[in-house]
């Protein structure tokens, strides 16, 4: 459909035009360099309506050297529609924060989380949306802080030869309390389907805060798996 082609392009030009906005008008990091952003996520099905998530990242702020922080959330899926789920639970951060060259502070935070997801389909391209809300947590300091913020994640994927596919989005961070601002994250790569339940992309990732911003390399694996179906354990030992 011609409607189709004309909503692909214009996504891909809105996508491509906030990436433009954030080289031109934002400050890069000291360093100057690219960090990098490793992602292994993935949903393992446990029911025809339930399903267990669960995402690992390392951030590093120098490719694959200088540690930033490492973060696990998991919880429980569940699949209102076949275009939506509600996914509720639980993540851990630990992190580094470099105040001075030789001055590092470790922090540890819980989060509380819960998110609505709607993906719909059109001429073989995909475009999702998630609203999360979170409440972060500082649980090793003294002094106890915590925050809730809401944020919202436009995601859009288009096939472009055979397994090979273009992958971007935006997503947008607002603190409920204080500077309503957070940050706002972009992401333009191409990933592949490597099996029919795993999937890799790789591309440029652009977190920008109110004064600066972070650039780096995004690499992520995403699996799925189906605990529903019996021939998986039937499998004999190798």
């Amino acid at each position: 459909m011609e409607l189709s082609k004309f909503l692909s392009y214009w996504l891909c030009s809105i996508v491509f035009a906030c990436f433009s906005i954030q080289l031109g008008y934002t400050q890069n990091s000291e360093e100057n360099e690219y960090g990098s952003w490793l992602v292994l996520c993935g949903t393992a099905k446990v029911h025809e309506d339930w399903s267990i998530p669960a995402v690992g990242i390392i951030r590093h702020h120098q490719m694959l050297d200088k540690y930033g922080f490492f973060f696990f959330r998991t919880g429980a899926s569940y699949k209102i529609s076949k275009a939506s789920t509600f996914t509720g639970g639980v993540a851990l951060l630990n992190s580094n924060s470099y105040l001075e060259p030789n001055d590092v502070v470790n922090t540890n935070q819980f989060w509380l989380y819960g998110e609505y997801n709607l993906q719909t389909e059109f001429n073989d391209n995909s475009l999702a949306h998630r609203i999360r809300l979170e409440n972060r947590r500082l649980i090793n300091t003294e002094a106890p802080k915590a925050n809730n913020r809401i944020r919202y994640r436009l995601q859009y994927v288009r096939p472009i030869y055979k397994d090979v596919y273009f992958k971007a989005f935006d997503e947008l961070f607002l603190n409920l309390k204080g500077n309503a601002y957070g940050e706002n994250r972009v992401f333009i790569g191409i990933g592949k389907q490597l099996a029919p339940n795993l999937k890799a992309d790789i591309g440029y990732f652009n977190r920008r805060f109110k004064n600066y911003r972070e650039d780096m390399v995004r690499l992520s694996l995403n699996f799925n798996i189906d605990l529903t179906k019996d021939d998986w354990a039937l499998q004999p030992n190798k």
